[in-house]
């Protein structure tokens, strides 16, 4: 089968960022502060140019994100013939090298193409034929080939990091419903947190925000000591000693953080935010306490949190859970100059909790979950 144009990765300026849904503005933000250009916001994904560097300062210290992807084509998909003959038409000779592995990872949808894993399958198969070899790994490629289907097109990129950006690698124990690390940070971005005042989480469940905090406010890359798929690459065999003066740069701009605490009502949610808190590195207060008895900061600072939404709640059902909104508010309404953001997945939150909201209320998708972020002035 003939080839595509050959490929080197001075052609590609152009990068695409994945985030949690709702978190696009939280790393526009974080885009335009490690310099990026062209910066483009769609549904859970944000389009940005520059030069390589800019893409691996991306992979070090997006919080938000969930890839970093570099376009390698996009072509008419609307049936499975169309799909097969648009991948084999790219340069995977050029992209994959003799001995290393792949796997494909697929997301969106088309009238005739709705369901995910026929299409990952017809784009495996697209690139064996076209490479002459079966190097599929589904479980630690060397290379991770994303496609995105959407208004009749196939977009096909390439994996820099080859793993979630949110998977940071400290949380150790969870407990139920965690939260995902690149929606904690979106949170706390955000909630228009200065990072020099502290911060508390009174529902902190696994620690995830607070973990995430005392990192944002020590200006620690969140990935920084994470290994990317892009510098075992033979074509881009540069990109290791980029990374290895970046992380160096990095490390040199980490400072003390202010007063992070976390607390939670339930045993076992303290027992794993201190575990995680451990693997993470970083100093965080942890401490059994219930929300509804959480003190002043000095000096006042932020509270930030997702209250709980049925879960970890003791039956009671919906009456329960009001109740506990209304409580929460009266006992947060005496902390006067503190400020707090509250994610929250009940249609009961707002009017339950009896404090007008401050700012605009975002819209956050906590997985499948439709959560509203609440930012309160006290």
């Amino acid at each position: 089968m003939p080839r595509g144009p050959a490929y080197t990765p001075r052609m590609f300026y152009s990068w695409y960022a994945t985030c949690p849904r709702g978190a696009e503005p939280a790393m526009e933000l974080e885009l335009a502060e490690l310099g990026a250009k062209g910066i483009r916001p769609s549904v859970g994904i944000v389009r940005f140019t520059g030069p390589r560097e800019v893409a691996l300062r991306a992979c070090l210290l997006l919080r938000t994100a969930l890839r970093v992807l570099e376009p390698v084509g996009e072509f008419p998909a609307i049936t499975a013939d169309e799909l097969y003959a648009g991948v084999a038409k790219l340069p995977w000779a050029d992209l994959i090298a003799p001995g290393q592995t792949f796997a494909v990872s697929a997301t969106g949808r088309t009238e005739h193409l709705n369901h995910t894993h026929f299409v990952e399958l017809k784009i495996k198969d697209a690139v064996v034929d076209t490479l002459g070899r079966r190097d599929v790994d589904v479980k630690a490629p060397d290379v991770l080939v994303v496609a995105h289907l959407g208004n009749g097109k196939c977009s096909v990129s390439l994996d820099l990091v080859g793993d979630l950006l949110s998977n940071r690698g400290y949380r150790v124990r969870t407990v139920e419903a965690p939260l995902r690390e690149s929606l904690a940070a979106a949170m706390l971005l955000l909630s228009g947190w200065d990072r020099k005042t502290p911060l508390h989480d009174p529902v902190c469940g696994s620690g995830t925000i607070a973990i995430e905090a005392a990192l944002l406010a020590s200006g620690r890359a969140p990935n920084e000591q994470r290994p990317l798929a892009c510098e075992r690459w033979p074509r881009t065999q540069g990109d290791k000693a980029v990374l290895d003066k970046l992380r160096a740069e990095l490390r040199g701009r980490v400072v003390k953080p202010p007063e992070i605490l976390a607390s939670d009502r339930d045993a076992e949610a303290v027992a794993a935010a201190r575990e995680n808190v451990q693997r993470a590195g970083v100093a965080v207060r942890v401490f059994q306490q219930d929300a509804r008895e959480t003190k002043p900061l000095s000096p006042a600072g932020q509270l930030v949190m997702n209250v709980p939404y049925g879960e970890r709640l003791d039956a009671g059902g919906r009456k329960q859970l009001k109740s506990f909104y209304h409580s929460l508010g009266v006992a947060l309404r005496p902390l006067a100059g503190h400020r707090a953001a509250v994610l929250s997945a009940s249609e009961d939150f707002e009017s339950a909790f009896g404090i007008r909201p401050r700012g605009v209320r975002r819209v956050l998708w906590n997985g499948p979950l439709r959560s509203t972020l609440y930012n309160y002035e006290l």
